[in-house]
């Protein structure tokens, strides 16, 4: 069973923005690629997103969203995991700027995951991105389709079992 844990922080700013692209591209970083981003330069990413941000006037709020999918036992090959990795994230391109890539297991997640930072503004309309749980229920019967696993995930502090 693939575990989704969608953290919709509001605090820490701007700054959060710039610590999540940090942590997604630090040497554990493996798969790294992205979307309307450069995934190889943090801050140059950071930049990209903060101009969308500013040329639709929301640079207050929430930042991002940050979607981690750990994977059961089952997916031992970093390889599969980033190709699931890659089209989970690919859920949210075409409107939104995401920078993604996978992790070994750690002593953290326990498991090979995923890590998808989203601009929470999207880059043509502006609109922010909605997380409530139907649509993030939605993005979980998605992650069931691509890797086979059923799915659950943590939404608002609380497991929800999907698919």
């Amino acid at each position: 069973m693939a575990k989704i844990d969608i953290i919709r922080n509001t605090y820490g700013g701007l700054e959060y923005l710039l610590n999540a692209l940090a942590y997604v591209s630090d040497d554990r970083a493996l798969y790294r690629s992205g979307f309307g981003v450069d995934p190889y330069d943090y801050k140059k990413a950071y930049n990209q997103m903060l101009i969308v941000r500013k040329w639709f006037n929301k640079v207050s709020g929430n930042p991002l969203v940050h979607i981690v999918i750990a994977y059961n036992d089952q997916v031992k090959d970093i390889a599969v995991a980033a190709m699931y990795g890659q089209k989970c994230a690919m859920y949210f391109t075409g409107k939104y700027q995401v920078l993604y890539c996978t992790h070994l297991k750690d002593t953290t997640c326990g498991s090979i995951h995923t890590h998808i930072i989203i601009n929470a503004v999207g880059y043509q309309s502006g609109q922010m991105i909605t997380t409530g749980y139907e649509e993030m229920a939605f993005f979980c019967d998605y992650v069931a389709k691509v890797t086979g696993q059923k799915c659950w995930f943590y939404y608002d502090n609380k497991a929800i079992y999907n698919s």
